[in-house]
C-alpha cells in the first residue's frame, strides 16, 4: 500500500490508536470495540457514520507496516512497538521511520514504478533530501524542480497536490522535513525545508551515549547507513540521484551544524588527525568547514 495516496493513513491518526492500545491492559482488543471507542459514531456526521474510513486506513496502514497486526477480530500491538509509552510520541516517530526505511520494504525501489509498500514516500524522501535546506517548498516549487528527478520508468516523486499534502505529514514525522522558521506567504499549500536535523538527532542519541567521540568519517558513514534517503545513502544512489557535495550533502551537514548550534553534538577539528570531512557551510568564506571528529554531548530539550 502506498503512504502518499488512499489507502493509507498518516502518523497522527496511527498514533491516536497506538497510544490507545499501549494504555490497554493486555493490549488486545477487538477491532469494532477499538473503532467505537475511537471514533465513536456519534463523534460523526450523521453522513458519515457508514463511510468515514480515518479509523480503516489507519488500521490497514499499521498492519501494512507490522507494527500491529490482527487475529480474527482480535488486534494488537506487535513486539516491534511493546516498548511504546502513551507518553513519547517521538519514539513512534521513531518505529515509523524504522519501518518505513526498512530494506524488505523497499527491494528493487528503482527497477520500476512499483508503489507497494512505503516505496512511494522512500522515493520522494531521497529526491527531497537532495535540495537545499535553507530554501523552503511549496508544492508548485516542487513541480518545477522534480522534473528529470528519476528516469521515465519512475516517474515524478510528488505527482499531485494530493500526494504533496500527504508528503506534509509524513516528512516531518519521520524527522526529515520541517516548516520553515519564517512562513512564506502567497503559497496555497504548506511549505516545507528538507531539514534532517530530527532524523540524525534521534540516530546519533540512540546509538552513541553522552561523551562519545568518533572520528567524523565514520560518524557520517553510520548516520547515511542507518538513514539510507540522505544522499549518498543506498536508496538515493540506487536511484540515481546525483551527490550535492563532494564530501558531505547539505542536508546532512545543515543537520551537524544545527546540532553544534543547539549544544547537542560538537564538532571538531584537530591538527593532529589523519582525516577529515568538509561540512557544507555556507557561512564560511569558502562555503565549507572541516570537521575531524565529532562528539555525543548530554540531550537536551529542543
Amino acid at each position: 500500500m502506498p503512504l502518499l495516496n488512499d489507502p493509507a493513513s498518516v502518523p497522527t491518526t496511527m498514533w491516536i490508536i497506538t497510544r490507545h492500545l499501549v494504555g490497554c491492559p493486555g493490549r488486545r482488543q477487538n477491532r469494532q470495540t477499538l473503532k467505537a471507542t475511537i471514533s465513536p459514531a456519534s463523534l460523526l456526521p450523521p453522513d458519515k457514520n457508514d463511510s468515514d474510513t480515518t479509523f480503516d486506513f489507519a488500521v490497514k496502514t499499521l498492519l501494512d507496516l507490522d507494527i500491529a497486526a490482527e487475529d480474527g477480530e482480535q488486534f494488537a500491538l506487535t513486539d516491534v512497538a511493546k516498548r511504546l509509552t502513551p507518553d513519547d510520541v517521538a519514539a513512534f516517530d521513531d518505529l515509523l521511520r524504522r519501518q518505513t526505511l526498512d530494506p524488505s520494504r523497499n527491494e528493487n525501489i528503482a527497477d520500476s514504478g512499483n508503489q507497494t509498500g512505503p516505496k512511494d514516500l522512500v522515493r520522494a524522501l531521497s529526491w527531497f533530501l537532495t535540495l537545499d535546506p535553507y530554501t523552503p517548498m511549496s508544492h508548485d516549487d516542487v513541480v518545477q524542480e522534480q522534473r528529470g528527478a528519476f528516469t521515465a520508468n519512475l516517474g515524478n516523486p510528488l505527482v499531485n497536490n494530493f500526494r504533496w499534502n500527504r508528503f506534509t505529514y509524513w516528512a516531518p514525522a519521520l524527522g526529515f522535513a520541517a516548516p520553515p522558521l519564517i512562513p512564506r506567504t502567497g503559497t496555497k499549500s504548506q511549505t516545507l525545508v528538507p531539514d534532517c536535523t530530527t532524523a540524525v538527532r534521534r540516530t546519533m542519541q540512540a546509538k552513541w551515549p553522552p561523551g562519545t567521540r568518533l572520528p567524523a568519517r565514520d560518524a557520517v558513514a553510520v548516520i547515511i547507513d542507518e538513514l539510507p534517503v540522505l544522499p549518498g545513502g543506498r536508496y538515493s544512489v540506487a536511484l540515481g540521484l546525483a551527490a550535492d557535495a563532494p564530501d558531505v550533502s547539505a542536508a546532512l551537514s545543515f543537520a551537524l551544524l544545527c546540532a553544534d548550534e543547539y549544544g547537542w553534538l560538537q564538532l571538531r577539528r584537530r591538527s593532529d588527525a589523519d582525516d577529515e570531512v568538509l561540512l557544507v557551510d555556507p557561512d564560511q568564506s569558502n562555503g565549507t568547514r572541516r570537521v575531524t571528529h565529532l562528539e555525543i554531548m548530554e540531550p537536551i530539550d529542543e
